[in-house]
This record gives structure tokens, sequence and C-alpha cells, in this order.
């Protein structure tokens, strides 16, 4: 009958069958293969992960809706049930919820398929080799045929594996333990197994300590969690060791030696240290877990800034080593190598240890100890100044630790490569690769990963003169080594850091009591490396506030440590600084003196890069020093191209834009180009050439322009009551060109560019460049600099087709056409101080007639038909009152 009905159904009316089966009707597979029938399964009717969303806002939930999605698969009742907390086990409706899904569900499924369910529902998921090998071919087809019209219950991974839906899983595996706990102990047992033969040890662990066995979670943490402890698996360890119990712990010697370094690691030294000696003084302790605890001791004294007495635990655990195997043995050379590098700064001997460590590991074919041991190796010719053998070792190092999987160890990893490029001066390379270390630490919950990170971006920010972002680093550096993972090295540096950053911003007190605290934590601490680098922060801020003297004395102190650690490039950064105090202090000779020292430190080209920042301190005394015959040629190429530079880098580039938009870079010289995080926008990006136009005038409008100038300006030719619709129109397509955000407007109705957005534009970067031409004398080789860098900003700038005479030099450029000016309003419109040509270049001669040719092609551009003339004709004026002084 129904098939009937289908058949002759009257034009303009419906069906809905609606229920959880397909009815066997042939006439409807007719309709379904022609597209006149509409399927809805059960993946087009689960909920979406907005859905949840929404569901959850509704009903108060305070469940995250990822873990619900998660723990449901989308099913609907499943869904619901979860947020108003039947689907937990303590929830107020579980029992009801269980007594669904046993009549409504699991009363359904065959006899035969029941059977098969129980013992599969273990597996994270069903695959056809599996079930056949267990059951035969016969139970696959049966297995997919009945969950095929049934696709809520499971989720299809490919033609031959699915997954059954969460929910349902834990039903089955509860009755199955409930019903037959020797089958279930067995294919539990049979499970695990698998997964260790597969080598997915952390997987292996992750089912035990779900499936709630204790005993057998122990047996694999013994035997797995050394290593996983080198991989960097903190999270997954620190999960697995809290379903441990103490009794068990008391038990197994081993395991107790392992979860007082896991704490060391990533809980508190204090209770690391407490567990430790406790094992310590139990003269049945064997030798292996006294050697774990030993370690978690040596940890934890570091981190409290007890050295001397790391120092004597570190003396207790090499005596040890006869009587290690050799696998641990090799791990304890390791840690001892990691002592040396980070507490007594003996380069020569940890490197010596590691190397040691490398080739044991790759004669026994052991990783990832070998990996880890070329990741320290690697820190430490960071940490000595050989910065270019240390990037190639760390990048290395970082695609290994990827190769792995997810690893606390690259967060690590890639702090330090950052670092490395910091020494090396290639600070924006720096910048990007530490935001992917702090991503690297969040993602792993690893704290004092993301502190190092963090306030290594803090020093690379610094570097590229972004005092306020480099101020926040440093910030959250401190408050995560107070609050979360405390670290008494990376406090005295981080305080350090935020000194730098405020003396960047001039705040002379606020530097010099953020220093001083510094210092006082670095002795505190008696780590040589960080009380050099506290002497050297404490020195800039001496000779900013003009106690030359002082500062002269706490940089050579710093020199001297340096020298004691042979960190060559520190050497030559202390000595610069020695130098520029001594200037300061009318010593002359003894700053040349410095200068030299510091140029026989710069053994490498690539070193001079660290002096970069200083140089950028004081570009007036790196002119002076590049005079001096001390220098070396690559120290006097550095100082020569980088004096010059003003300190426009922290307000060209708005702090915090960096990690949050991406850069928004303009063209105007040449052909008009705008691009976005690196890609050019086409004409499709814009849809509107007048939402271009509104781009450039916006960007010419730095301080705001409120619609009615902007729509005066835009729109002449339209009448008022459309140019609301047209602004906001172009308005909108701007957003979507470059960014959501890119362009806010304030209470007062005055739109702008996103003050926290990165926006360069070249007509900006050509008028500082004649700007600080004008400032400096005449003749002056900072005036060739800059004027040199003015064509380099916009690729072809105006000056090329200028013939010029440099003062009483012979200097010319050579004549060239000139390129057209783009026809927008941002290109002239609002900046006539940009074609200003005669008083910028004072001292030169234009011949010809290109300049004066250029000024009218731009008067032209801006009063094409259409559009009202006024601009273009001011804009004429005033250029042609430049031409004639």
């Amino acid at each position: 009958m129904l098939g009937w009905l289908i058949v002759f159904l009257p034009e303009g009316n419906e069906v809905v069958l609606a229920g959880r089966e397909r009815p066997f009707l042939p006439a409807l597979n007719a309709g379904i293969a022609t597209g006149e029938i509409v399927v809805l399964e059960g993946t087009d009717l689960g909920f979406t992960l907005e859905e949840v969303r929404m569901a959850a806002a509704e009903s108060g939930a305070s469940a995250a809706a990822t873990d619900v999605l998660a723990a449901t698969g989308g099913w609907p009742v499943g869904v619901m049930a979860a947020l108003s907390g039947g689907a937990s086990p303590d929830g107020p409706g579980a029992v009801a919820f269980e007594a669904y899904l046993k009549c409504e569900v699991w009363e359904h499924v065959p006899a035969n398929l029941q059977v098969a369910f129980r013992r599969l529902s273990l597996q994270p998921s069903i695959s056809r080799a599996c079930v056949e090998a267990a059951f035969g071919p016969a139970m696959w087809r049966s297995m997919t045929a009945w969950l095929s019209s049934r696709d809520f219950l499971c989720e299809q991974l490919s033609p031959v594996e699915f997954r059954l839906n969460p929910l349902l899983r834990q039903f089955i595996i509860s009755e199955f333990d409930e019903l037959d706990p020797d089958g279930y102990a067995e294919t539990f047992q049979a499970v695990v197994d698998e997964m260790v033969m597969a080598g997915n040890i952390a997987e292996a662990i992750e089912f035990t300590r779900s499936g709630g066995n204790e005993a057998q979670l122990a047996v694999l943490l013994e035997e797995y969690s050394p290593r996983l402890l080198i991989q960097g698996s903190f999270t997954l360890l620190r999960r697995a060791f809290d379903c441990i119990s103490e009794p068990t712990l008391r038990r197994r010697p081993l395991l107790r030696g392992m979860a007082s370094r896991l704490l060391a690691h990533t809980g508190d030294p204090e209770d690391a240290m407490r567990r430790a000696n406790t094992m310590l003084q139990d003269s049945r302790t064997p030798v292996a877990p006294q050697a774990h605890a030993l370690l978690a001791r040596v940890r934890a004294l570091r981190l409290l800034g007890r050295l001397e007495d790391a120092r004597a635990t570190a003396l207790q655990l090499s005596e040890l080593e006869p009587q290690l195997e050799p696998e641990f043995l090799a791990e304890v050379r390791y840690h001892l190598a990691e002592f040396e590098l980070s507490v007594t700064r003996d380069f020569v001997k940890a490197e010596a240890l590691l190397r040691m460590v490398i080739d044991d590991c790759e004669r026994r074919g052991v990783e990832p100890l070998g990996l880890l041991a070329r990741s320290t190796l690697g820190q430490s010719l960071a940490m000595r100044g050989d910065a270019p053998a240390a990037v190639t070792v760390l990048t290395r190092a970082a695609q290994g630790w990827r190769s792995l999987g997810r690893s606390s160890n690259l967060g690590w990893v890639l702090n330090n490569l950052g670092m490395a490029h910091v020494q090396a001066g290639d600070f924006t390379s720096a910048s990007t690769v530490l935001q992917e270390a702090v991503e690297e630490g969040e993602n792993c919950a690893n704290q004092r990963n993301v502190a190092y990170a963090t306030a290594s971006l803090g020093d690379a920010e610094l570097a590229l003169g972004h005092f306020e972002t480099a101020k926040r680093h440093y910030e959250e550096a401190i408050r995560i080594c107070a609050t979360d993972a405390l670290d008494e090295s990376l406090a005295a540096l981080s305080i350090a850091g935020l000194s730098a950053a405020l003396l960047g911003t001039g705040d002379i007190s606020q530097a010099d009591f953020f220093s001083r605290r510094a210092l006082l934590v670095a002795v505190s601490s008696a780590n040589s490396y960080e009380i050099a680098m506290c002497k050297l922060q404490q020195a800039a801020v001496e000779v900013a506030a003009g106690n030359h003297v002082v500062s002269v004395s706490e940089a050579a102190e710093a020199v001297e440590r340096f020298s004691q650690m042979e960190v060559l490039p520190m050497v030559a950064t202390a000595e610069y600084r020695v130098a520029m105090a001594s200037f300061k202090a009318g010593k002359r000779n003894e700053a040349e003196d410095a200068l030299g020292r510091a140029a026989v430190a710069l053994k490498e080209p690539w070193m001079v890069g660290s002096l970069v920042p200083l140089v950028r301190e004081n570009p007036m005394f790196a002119q002076w020093a590049a005079t001096r015959k001390s220098a070396g040629a690559a120290f006097r190429d550095l100082l020569e191209r980088h004096s010059f530079e003003s300190a426009r880098i922290a307000a060209e580039t708005p702090d915090g834009a960096r990690s949050r938009f991406p850069l928004v870079r303009a063209h105007s010289f040449g052909r008009v180009v705008v691009e976005v995080g690196g890609r050019e926008l086409c004409d499709e990006d814009w849809a509107s050439a007048r939402a271009k136009e509104m781009f450039f005038l916006l960007l010419s409008s730095r301080d705001g322009i409120r619609k009615e100038e902007a729509v005066e300006q835009l729109y002449p030719e339209l009448p008022r009551e459309k140019t609301n619709s047209a602004f906001h129109s172009n308005l909108y397509r701007v957003r979507r060109a470059l960014y959501k955000t890119c362009v806010v407007a304030d209470d007062d109705g005055i739109y702008r560019l996103n003050p926290e957005g990165v926006f360069e534009w070249d007509v900006d970067e050509f008028e500082r460049a004649i700007e600080q031409a004008r400032s400096a004398p005449s003749g002056s080789k900072e005036r060739a600099v800059s004027l040199q860098q003015g064509p380099r900003a916009v690729r072809r700038s105006v000056c090329v087709g200028i013939p010029v005479r440099m003062g009483s030099g012979n200097a010319r450029t050579p004549r060239r056409r000139c390129p057209r000016v783009p026809r927008h309003p941002g290109g002239l419109l609002r900046r006539p101080r940009g074609f200003r040509l005669r008083g910028a270049l004072h001292g030169t001669r234009a011949e010809g007639q290109p300049l004066q040719r250029r000024g009218r092609l731009s008067a032209g551009a801006l009063s094409k038909p259409g559009r009202r003339s006024g601009p273009g004709v001011e804009v004429h004026r005033r250029f042609q009152l430049e031409l004639s002084g």
C-alpha cells in the first residue's frame, strides 16, 4: 500500500517516512537513484559542534562542547543526555539513560552480533581484518549489513573500518565486564599486548588507564616511563601516575623513583625532593631506583636554586655509574652532561659527555635518548656562541621530534633554536620560531616550556625594538615562574629582560629597580651566566642614568665572567658596552681599546649580529666607532649599515599586533599592490575599485577620518542619500579583503585602521628617509645613507629618476624614467609632504623635468572626469611651490 502511494502520489504532495530503518520497498530505490527522494542518514541528523554549543547554552550546561561531541559522536539522544547529566556515570539520569540504551538499542542487536561486539568493543576501532580473524568473513558481512541502516551507532572510518559510538561502546564494555569478568580481562590483556607489539606505547598506557586496570598500568609504567620521560610525554605520564595509588607506589621502588622524577619535571620540586629523599634514606632501595631518585633530586635542587647541594647530588649519581645497566648508564651520563651545561657552564665537559651518549645510542640503536642528546648538544653550541652550528643541529633535532609525534621536547628545542637565531642576529626568524615554541608548550600543557619560550620571545622582540611587546612577554614569563613552574634561573633572566624593555621605553627608574632585583635573584642562585647577563643589564641602566664609571665597572665584570665561559659573542657585547660607557665618560682611549677587544672576540662574521641592538641604541656612538682603526672589517661594516637606523622600529609596528593580525603591506610607487600576510590581493579580493580607494584613504589618515569626510572624497558624484550605503558596502569589502577587524570605529563616528594591526606603506618609508636626510648635516655620510634608503624602501622610488649632486661630492644617480603615480586618493590626496623634495634634499640640484612632469601626472590622476578637481589642483599647487623654493 505504501509503495502504491509513493508511485501514484498527486502532484505537489510529499511523503515523509521517519524511522530507525529504511522500509523494504523496491519502489524507493528508483527514486533515491534519480534524486527524487532525499535520504537523511544518521550523520545528517547528528549534532555539529556549533549546534552542541547552542544546545549547551540553551540548557545552561557547563560541559565543554568539544568534550560532549567527542563523547557522543553527535548522536542527538546522547548529546541531550550528556547536557542533562544522564550520560555521566554519576549524573542524575544515569540509570534512566542506561536503561534506554539497553531496551531501545542493545536488545535490538542480534544475539550473534552481541557476542562479537562485546569482544571487539575494547578495540579503539573495529577493522575487517580483526573481525574476520576472530569470527570469520560471515560475521563482517552480517555486522556491516546490520549497521548500514543504523549509522548513528557507528562512525565509518573507511570501507573496512569503523568506530562504535562512544556512549554505546562504553555501555557494551561495562556489560561485558559485568557478565563475563574473565573473558573481559583476557580480551583487555590481548588488546594491550597488541598495542605494545605495534609500538603504540602511549595508546596502551592511556587505554589501560581509562580501563581502570591499575596492576597492568603499573607494569607498563615501570617498563616504559623512562623512555616516555626522555621523549617528553609529561602530560600522558602525569595522567597515568595520578591513577597509581600510594600503596602500589610503596610496593614498587622503581615506580616511586619515576614518580619523583616526573614531579621534578612538571610538579612541585619540594615534593619531588621529599619523595626522593625518602627513597635514598631507605637502605633497601635497589640501585636503579636510587639513580632515579638522585636524578629527581638534582633537578629539584636546580629549580630551587640550591646549586651546591645539586653538585653534591650529581657527584653521588656519578659514583653509581659502575653499577648501572648500559642503557640506563647512557641516560645518567646524559643528565650529568646537562647538569654541567646548565649549572657549572663547563661546555667542553658537557659536550664530551653528550658526544659519548650520542655514539653509544647510535651503536645500540637507542632512541629517543640519542635525539635528546643531540638536542642538548645544539643548546650547548648556542650557549657558547656557535650559532650557525647550533641552528643546523637544532633544526634537525626539531624535525626528529616532530617525526616522533607530540612531545614537550619539541617546544624546548624550538626555544633553543630561536635563541640561536637571536645570537646570529636573525631576530625575525627567531620571533617566528619562538612563537611556535610557545604554542607547542601550551599544546603539551608544559608551563615550564611556555615560560622559557615566552621569555626568549621577549628577547627577540626586544632586539627588534618592540619594547611594549617584549615587556608583556617578560611579565608573563615571570608570572609563570612564580606560580606554575618555579625556576630561579629563568626568573632572573626574565626580570633582567623586563628591565631592558622598560629602559627601551624610557622608564629608567623602573628599569633600575628590576635590574637590581634580577641581580639579587641571580646572585642567590650563584649561576655565573645569569649573573653576567644581569650585570650587563645593570651597566645599560647605569649609562642611561649618567653613571658612566659605574657602568664601565658592571660591564667589565660581565666581560670577565663571559670570558671564563668562552661565550665570545657575549664577550663582544659586554666589551662594546664598556666602550659605550667609556665614551660617555669622556675616556675615548679606553673606549677605543674596548672596541678593539670586542673586534678580537668577533672571530666569525656572523657574530656581529649580536651587537645590532646596541648599535641601534646609540647610532651616533656607532658612527664614531666605525671610524676607529681598532674595528675589524666585519665589525665596521655592521656599524656602518646599522648606525643610521632611527628609533622608528618601536613606533612603526604596533606592539602585540605581530601575533594577532597579518602584516598588511601597501605599495603605491609603481604598480599599486596590497599584500596581506605575504599574499598579493587581486581585483576579485577587493570586489570594487572604490573599496581599494577607501583602504588607501584610511591608510593616509592614520588618526582617523569621519564618515562625512570620507564620502566627500570618495563619492563626490553621488547624491547624499546614497553615500551612506556606498560607504558601508565598501567598508565591508575592505574588511573582507584584509581581515574582519582591520577597520575600527569609535563612539564619535571616526573610522581608522585598527591601531593593533600592522600596516606598512612604501610612502611612509620614503618620507621617513627624506625627513632623516633633511635633519642630517649637508654632505654627511648619514645624509648619503638616508638618501640611499629612500629608493630601497619603495622598490622604484621617485628619487631614481632625479640626477643629484651631493654637497661637495660628485655622486650622481643615473637618469631613469619615473614611474606613474598611482590613481587613488591614498597615493597623494593626503600626503603632499612626500613630494616636498627641494627642502628635503638640501644641497642637491634637479636637472631636467621628470619631477615636474610627475607632479602634473599626479594632479591629473586625481582630477579625472567624474571627480572634483579641488584635491588634485591643491596637490599640484603645493608641488609647484616646493619646486620654486
